[in-house]
């Protein structure tokens, strides 16, 4: 009998521009100032991003837009989150008391230093990169923003979503 051989692709088209942001704002903050200098109307979505990592389950804010006349779609999503973790028991507690503990948790492990994330997916061919940089750089309140190589992380999969 003949042996059949089975390959697995990544089909996943990871076809965006990303740009990441440092800056020490709340997620809405950064949001204002992004619609007021590139005229942009973010919103909040309605559900937050869920990841779910090794023993917890995290929700990260995202920011919506999509500019039909130009075939744009912009999401602003918080890298940074702190989530609780309440199912630890003390070693030495003898009423059983539940701790709480605070975990630092990142939609990007590998972008450990970097504060939220900006996602450009374009139908066509109209955003420039450099134009938009140049303009988050001029915003006083956000210290950096540079472009990122997508291909090159690993848990790039956590940006795909609908």
């Amino acid at each position: 009998m003949g042996m059949h051989k089975l390959v697995l692709e990544d089909t996943i088209g990871y076809d965006f521009d990303l740009i990441a942001l440092h800056c020490s704002l709340e997620e809405y903050q950064l949001a204002f100032l992004l619609n007021k200098h590139l005229n942009l109307r973010l919103y909040r979505a309605a559900e937050d991003l869920s990841v779910s990592f090794k023993a917890l389950c995290a929700y990260f804010p995202i920011y919506h837009y999509e500019d039909k006349q130009r075939c744009l779609f912009y999401d602003l999503i918080s890298n940074r989150n702190k989530s609780k973790l309440e199912n630890i028991q003390a070693p030495d507690d003898l009423f059983g008391n539940m701790i709480t503990t605070e975990i630092n948790v990142r939609l990007i492990p590998e972008l450990k230093n970097v504060d939220f994330l900006l996602k450009i997916t374009e139908e066509g061919c109209v955003f420039s990169k450099t134009n938009t940089l140049a303009v988050l750089n001029n915003i006083p309140q956000i210290v950096t923003a540079y472009a990122i190589d997508v291909e090159e992380l690993k848990t790039k999969e956590n940006l795909i979503f609908a």
